[in-house]
């Protein structure tokens, strides 16, 4: 236990460089970062105010609203919540998430390659992957706060499938499909194979996890995917597949380590191990293609319009190098691993210098972020399909009369509703400036009210009676999205059953 502890404090330590930046005042620049924080404080103010599970944020598309949270990776949303509550700012609470899934990833490589090697090559494995210039450059300049939470997750999943935990094996699919859609969608079938290949798990325990970890998500993924019909996402190329290749430079930058790493890799091919070739051929495949000779087949390819960018596979190299890196260490003598273990470490450092530390930095309050009112998206892609006319300036107001005569009084609102009394002495139209999106609905005297939502911008609107009445307009969850929720709270009770039953002994 002492040694093993003092092995976890080295991947710690060594690891730690990746985490200087963060303690850099503000943030840093990215490509993401920024409308990550955005869409943390929506969430966070819809959540405060009942919405649970968190779907539609109704201040972002210039406070017409926008279901963004339905669709992407919200893992990362509900851990800011009790980083937020004990007093961080927004802005320290992303730069929390992402120290924490830094450490966690290292530490999690190594447990789950303590479990095949020795304590050295478990150690430069998890380093490696902790500081792979990719995972770094996700932080850095990608500000990617779902993917770099998804990377924590993965070794965590293969660590509990070498422990044989039916248990923890679920809850860490239930946790990578609520991290990051595309990192699921990479990694789950590699989850999959090592279970079945590496461990010889058979196929009926293998699925058996597969639809705990898939129920326990059910609430995220099934609504993300039911609702998708209603959106403009399948029509919308939000990036140019062929625009995201890596280039030369590129690879200087990222494949220093894994150039090392695979060409001693290559001495060990005629061993015909398993595990080995099991992660060699995804380091190939992956590395391969992010070249532009693979173009061709990313054209043809289904799911693209998901995966946006090839530069992602990087992902899977900086798992695949990790285990090779360990490997590699275990097949010299015991007696010089020390020193290859420094020599790795070394090269380690040295591919990732140029991405240690970002150039530039944003001194922005919370309060930029906390009323910032874009949609965080793209192209806006989670769009309802019946809005022709996007939203380019925050609404006069609220809620206006569009026809006839009439005054709103005790007007109140929050992100999930908003509430008025119409007084009219003939009928008259009413327009509530939010996007119509499954789950609201309008109230009128405390019954369910007909409206519409069929004009150019999508919002709702619907007509009044003389006299006085008092209009609730409140987002809820629809049936399907309820029982998704329920799916989810019946599959934690029986995972925590399972996990009571299993105890210490994890048996797949």
């Amino acid at each position: 236990m002492r040694n093993k502890l003092l092995a976890i404090l080295t991947v710690v330590v060594l690891s730690s460089p990746g985490l200087f930046a963060l303690f850099h005042p503000g943030f840093f620049v990215t490509d993401d970062g920024n409308w990550m924080i955005v869409r943390f404080t929506a969430f966070y103010d819809a959540l405060k105010h009942g919405q649970f599970p968190v779907r539609y944020l109704t201040r972002l598309n210039f406070g017409y609203g926008y279901p963004v949270a339905d669709f992407l990776y919200p893992l990362f949303l509900y851990l800011g919540v009790p980083i937020k509550i004990i007093g961080f700012s927004f802005i320290n609470t992303i730069k929390i998430i992402f120290g924490i899934s830094l450490l966690l990833s290292g530490i999690f490589s190594f447990f789950w390659l303590k479990k095949r090697f020795s304590h050295f090559s478990a150690i430069a494995g998890a380093v490696a992957y902790a500081l792979f210039p990719y995972h770094l450059w996700d932080v850095y300049k990608r500000g990617s706060v779902g993917e770099v939470l998804a990377l924590a997750v993965v070794p965590f999943i293969l660590w509990q499938i070498e422990r044989r935990s039916i248990a923890f094996v679920a809850i860490g699919i239930g946790l990578l499909i609520t991290a990051h859609n595309v990192m699921a969608l990479f990694f789950l079938p590699i989850a999959i194979l090592y279970a079945y290949f590496i461990k010889k798990i058979s196929l009926k325990h293998i699925a058996i996890t597969t639809i705990l970890g898939l129920g326990l998500s059910a609430f995220f993924w099934f609504p993300a995917l039911l609702d998708k019909q209603y959106t403009v996402f399948d029509s919308i190329k939000v990036s140019s597949v062929t625009s995201y290749f890596l280039q030369v430079k590129d690879y200087i930058l990222f494949g220093f380590i894994s150039i090392v790493v695979l060409l001693q890799s290559i001495f060990y091919i005629k061993k015909k191990d398993i595990s080995f070739l099991f992660f060699f051929l995804f380091t190939i495949l992956s590395l391969l293609f992010t070249f532009p000779i693979t173009q061709k087949i990313w054209e043809i390819m289904p799911g693209t319009n998901l995966v946006q960018f090839p530069f992602r596979l990087l992902s899977i190299t900086t798992l695949s190098i990790s285990f090779l890196v360990a490997y590699n260490l275990e097949q010299i003598k015991s007696s010089k691993r020390l020193f290859f273990t420094g020599v790795y470490l070394l090269v380690i450092f040295l591919s990732t210098w140029n991405v240690l530390i970002p150039r530039y930095f944003e001194n922005f309050p919370d309060t930029y972020y906390s009323t910032n009112v874009d949609s965080t998206t793209v192209k806006n892609e989670y769009l309802p399909k019946w809005v022709k006319d996007e939203p380019t300036t925050l609404p006069k107001e609220k809620v206006q009369i569009i026809s006839g005569s009439a005054t709103i009084s005790a007007l109140q609102e929050n992100p999930n509703k908003v509430m008025f009394s119409i007084i009219s002495g003939k009928p008259a139209t009413i327009q509530v400036n939010i996007i119509y999106f499954p789950g609201w609905k309008v109230y009128v005297n405390n019954q369910m009210y007909p409206f519409s939502y069929d004009n150019p911008m999508g919002v709702i609107t619907f007509s009044t009676k003389p006299g006085t009445q008092t209009v609730v307009v409140q987002f809820s969850e629809t049936i399907a999205r309820l029982i998704a929720d329920l799916v989810s709270a019946l599959f934690v009770v029986g995972v925590v059953c399972i996990f009571i039953v299993e105890r210490k002994k994890f048996i797949l």
